[in-house]
């Protein structure tokens, strides 16, 4: 994670954020599925068994775009233009995750058809790791809002408005780590049966 160092010797997080949801960054994530959740139900978490968002208010699922959420964006700027999404009903939402990630992001439009500002802030912890602020068109605009390098547990999301996410992803940390350790292990097996 880059950083600056302000003029009162603190140092401030540089966003370095994921702009939109590329192969790479699909190929790296897992995205927690939610369209098996009931139409027009409350969820004060979403899951997929591995890794559990808490959110600290409940967020409406409806969908697909246009049933219920009028628009999104298409490709390249997000992965479908017809999400089932989560409706928040606030203009502040923290999610709180259930384990540290070293990738997440999750698309996001506002209510209005109308650019507004986002800010999401990234913690692990009580540490600001990274902070992220977009202008986002509530007219087919949807966003992209995702990091990676530095595990995080926490997010909270700032807007002027009431807003909508859709397509959750992460990447857990050690990820590719594990896979580089069992690939390594298999080597050495491999290795020392040859020399036997």
């Amino acid at each position: 994670m880059a950083a600056l160092k302000a003029a009162a010797g603190e140092f401030v997080p540089l966003a370095t954020p994921i702009d939109n949801p590329d192969a790479a960054y699909l190929a790296a994530t897992t995205k927690i599925d939610i369209d098996g959740l009931p139409e027009g139900s409350s969820n004060d978490s979403i899951t997929d068994g591995i890794l559990t968002v808490e959110f600290s208010e409940p967020l409406i699922k409806t969908g697909p775009v246009p049933d219920g959420w009028a628009t999104w964006s298409s490709p390249p700027f997000s992965e479908d233009p017809n999400p089932f999404v989560l409706i928040a009903s606030t203009n502040v939402l923290e999610m709180v995750l259930s384990q540290p990630v070293a990738i997440f992001g999750f698309e996001m439009e506002p209510s209005p058809f109308a650019p507004v500002e986002f800010t999401v802030e990234f913690f692990n912890g009580n540490t600001l790791v990274e902070s992220i602020t977009r202008v986002v068109d509530g007219d087919a605009g949807a966003r992209l809002f995702a990091r990676e390098d530095g595990a995080i547990d926490r997010v909270v999301i700032t807007s002027e408005t009431d807003f909508a996410i859709a397509q959750v992803r992460y990447q857990l940390v050690g990820g590719d780590q594990t896979f580089a350790i069992v690939l390594a292990l298999l080597l050495l097996v491999i290795l020392a049966l040859i020399l036997l």
